[in-house]
């Protein structure tokens, strides 16, 4: 279960216990006396396993969580809300704190996510579709790729890039480098904030032949794992890697692996591709011929 899991279940019960305030609030206005010690003995031991569980996430999770959501939880629970409580209507006060802190995380938690994706997967399906229809730009990336791998990352990182899209890659445990300058990523952690709409985590292979692109993947993905995500900040893609793997032809990519939180997108970008229109004639042919023959 992620962490992202946990907290749902956790806002349910936090829910729960809210609504149960409220109604309790509702009996007071007829008697304020808590003569069966309701407080004490069913809201308050719910309040402080809530806010253990809480507590629980904060310290499991706080490698993954949103660096302003982590910061909000630990500043809830160090409040030491539930400590002590005495029977009466008084005491309910002190879920409004919980509401408060529920309403919060939730807004610091919003999938950031969701947008950068987006706009990587435009980024890339804009280069797929540049290669085919754009030869000025398609003989770049021929040229690029009988190089070395490099040219064919600097080349998608400047492309990336126009789309609002920081791309990095990792060279050693920790070691984040940019793409275009070769250098630590953190030394252009300036311009970054001021003008990246998300960071994210690529690594490029090169195909020289089809009979190696499920390795070559591998390799990729094996190196992605040694990033442990998060030290640049909420902009950073922390749940999703790009697995770029460019080709001379057409290949099928590999499926997306997921690996605990992290998902493995596998983008191919073929140098010389066939435009829609022609691959589906050659695939409609070979099944012909399969099927005739």
């Amino acid at each position: 279960m992620t962490w992202l899991e946990q907290w749902r279940d956790l806002a349910g019960r936090i829910d729960g216990l809210i609504r149960s305030g409220e109604f309790l609030v509702s009996a007071f206005r007829v008697n304020s006396a808590d003569a069966f010690s309701v407080v004490r003995k069913s809201l308050l031991p719910e309040l402080k396993a809530i806010i253990a569980e809480i507590d629980h996430l904060g310290k499991t999770y706080a490698s993954e969580l949103p660096q302003q959501a982590l910061v909000a939880l630990q500043q809830y629970v160090a409040q030491g809300w539930g400590k002590s409580f005495n029977d009466g209507a008084v005491d309910i006060q002190t879920l409004a704190p919980l509401a408060s802190f529920r309403s919060q995380f939730d807004y610091l938690i919003r999938d950031t996510e969701s947008d950068g994706r987006s706009l990587t997967e435009l980024a890339f399906e804009h280069l797929r579709r540049q290669l085919v229809v754009d030869e000025d730009i398609r003989k770049k990336w021929q040229l690029a790729f009988k190089r070395h791998e490099t040219a064919c990352e600097r080349l998608g990182a400047v492309h990336l890039l126009s789309h609002g899209i920081w791309a990095f890659k990792i060279v050693a445990p920790g070691g984040a480098t940019d793409l275009v300058f070769g250098d630590p990523v953190k030394q252009h952690a300036e311009v970054m904030t001021r003008t990246a709409r998300a960071l994210v985590l690529t690594e490029w292979k090169l195909i020289k032949r089809p009979d190696e692109i499920a390795t070559k993947a591998q390799e990729a993905r094996d190196q992605a794992a040694i990033y442990s995500g998060g030290m640049l900040g909420d902009a950073e893609l922390k749940r999703t890697r790009y697995i770029v793997l460019v080709s001379e032809a057409d290949l099928v990519p590999p499926e997306d692996v997921s690996v605990g939180t992290v998902t493995h997108r596998h983008i191919l970008l073929p140098t010389s591709p066939k435009s829609p229109s022609r691959t589906a004639r050659s695939q409609r042919s070979r099944k012909k011929s399969k099927d005739t023959g």
